[in-house]
Order: C-alpha cells, then structure tokens, then sequence
C-alpha cells in the first residue's frame, strides 16, 4: 500500500526541469538569535510515505551592528556592541508519513567568538559600494556582546564565546493543498523548541511555531514561494537580555530553473522585534539570501547561498555563508 502511494505521488510530480526546489531552509544566524525560534523559508513539499531526507548543514554568519554617541572602542556612552561570528551547524531528520504529511526533528550544534571574516566583509564593502557601518572603527575580529537595559543596566555576553548544543526542534509539515507542481501547493507547519541546550546556549526556554507555506508556479522554469508564521517562546533573560514572547516572520523567495540540475534562488525574510530591553535597539529584522540548490544525483542535493542585510543593518546578520548537502535515499 506504501509503495502504490509513493509511486501515486511521484506519477504527479512533473518532470524535471520543471519540478521546483524551493528555497533552502536557512536560520538565522545573528547572535542574539542564536537562543531563539527562528523560522525559514521553505516550500510546502512533503516527503512520500516512508521515505527519508537527512541534510546536514553549515551557517557562517558575522554580526556586527551598535549604537553609541560615537565609532570605536572609546565612546563615552555604547548603548549595544554586537560584534562577533556565529556557526549553527545543522543535522535534521525528515520522514514522509503520509501522502501529504511528514514530520522531522532538527538537531543544532552553535558556536561563537571573534571569528575571521572582519577582512574579507570590509573587501566585500568596499567591492559591492555597500554601507560598512564603520567597521575599520573598531577592533578587528573581536567578540563582544554589550550595552545596556532600556532601564539602565549593564549586560555582557563577552565572556560566554564557544560551542554549545541548541535546544532540539521537533516538526511536522501537513500540505493541505497538493498543486502537483502545476497549479498552487499550501502547506502548514508546526515547530516545537525543547530546552535542550547546553554551555553559553543554555537557557532558551520551551517554544513553539505555526507557519503556513506557498508555493505559486509561475512557468515551467519559475516558481514564487512566500509564508508567514509567528512564533512563542519563554521570555525569561538569557544573561540579562529580555526577549519578546512572540514574533511575526514572513519570507517571499523567487527560483530559476536555470539547467535541469540548477536552480538560482532569491529569498528575502523578514521579522518583527526580537530583544525587548536593550537601549535604542531596533525592531525590523529584514535579509536577503541568494544563491543556488545543485542536485548532484536522484538523490543528493547541494545549497550554496549568501547572506546579506541591505536595509536593517542594526539587527540581522551582517554577511553569511551558508551550504548544504541533504540526501533522499
């Protein structure tokens, strides 16, 4: 019965190059993100009954954004320094249950400190004429959390760089509207955030997700993908650092079918605030990933994307780099 239900699903699917990829499932990666629920972009697929994705992931991002009266490392007033580079890397688990129902688990291993991107992003500034936020300012690859409360406080995260587990996220996708790649797919989503983690990570409370994903074909090579979600997490401080208990999270991402192999993809992802007490911290969290999904065989896929913040340089990651392999035995 399994198999005759696989063998219906993939009888819908249409043949490659048409069949979409979708946006690839990138977190985010700014420091003070890293104890929180983060929703991706992504497509309303599901895996066919009985059948399995593994994906294991790397995200290399720097942060770096603050406000004080002025740049450098001696200002008379720093309401926030937060400088520093981040890794999430990435294995999760996914199982078809269902025609059109799958669920999954997301295992997270986090890392922080001063990095060594500081060089390459201020080339990068200087290539592509974008703001650079007066980083040659202040010390080169240094790590520092800092500032002070909306009520005056002093916090520091300056002495909690390293690795650490991040809380395990469990999940489960129900495509309630099945499009088979020619008309539009609807799916709903629901994450769970246990407190599972461990060293400087430790802390980030139970959460929980709902998200609803569209896929809308626009031609034979092109797809548009969008979402919305909104996320609920425990608002306790991490380290003096008050967070907002819930956060609304949209995506719109564009693909190209560019080869039968390739797809180029264009996503940008937006949030509502994320800290609640840090002094004149902004509240807009808005990036742009782009890059590319190659499949490598029937079975094996590889994402390779940036990261860039172009409008909301005070809240998201700086730059990042992301890549992926995930295979569907």
């Amino acid at each position: 019965m399994l198999a005759f239900a696989a063998a219906a699903a993939a009888a819908d699917e249409p043949p490659a190059p048409d069949r979409a990829r979708g946006p690839a499932e990138i977190r985010d990666g700014q420091l003070l993100a890293q104890p929180r629920l983060t929703l991706p972009a992504l497509a309303p697929d599901t895996l066919a009954p009985g059948r399995f994705e593994l994906r294991l992931s790397t995200l290399w991002s720097n942060s770096f954004s603050w406000t004080q009266d002025v740049a450098g490392e001696t200002p008379a007033k720093r309401s926030f320094l937060i400088d520093g580079e981040s890794a999430i890397v990435e294995l999760a688990l996914r199982r078809g249950l269902a025609r059109n129902v799958d669920a999954g688990l997301r295992l997270v291993l986090h890392g922080r400190g001063g990095g060594v991107l500081d060089g390459f992003i201020d080339a990068w500034h200087d290539l592509t004429n974008t703001p650079n936020g007066d980083r040659p300012s202040f010390l080169r690859d240094g790590f520092r959390v800092e500032g002070r409360t909306t009520s005056g406080q002093p916090f520091s995260w300056n002495d909690a760089p390293g690795w650490g587990l991040g809380g395990l996220e469990l999940e489960s996708r129900w495509r309630v509207v099945d499009g088979a790649g020619r008309e539009p797919s609807v799916a709903l989503v629901g994450r769970v955030l246990l407190p599972t983690g461990t060293g400087p990570y430790a802390g980030g409370g139970f959460g929980g997700a709902g998200q609803a994903a569209v896929d809308v074909p626009l031609g034979r090579r092109t797809d548009l993908f969008t979402g919305m979600g909104v996320t609920a997490q425990d608002p306790s401080p991490v380290r003096g650092v008050e967070y907002e208990p819930v956060r609304l999270h949209g995506y719109a991402a564009f693909e190209w079918r560019v080869a039968r192999p390739l797809s180029l993809v264009v996503e940008t992802n937006a949030a509502s605030r994320l800290v609640a007490n840090i002094d004149q911290y902004p509240g807009l969290h808005w990036l742009v990933n782009i890059g590319g999904r190659l499949d490598l065989g029937a079975q094996t896929r590889l994402d390779a994307f940036i990261t860039e913040n172009i409008l909301s340089q005070q809240t998201t990651t700086d730059f990042a780099l992301y890549v992926a392999i995930s295979v569907r035995p």
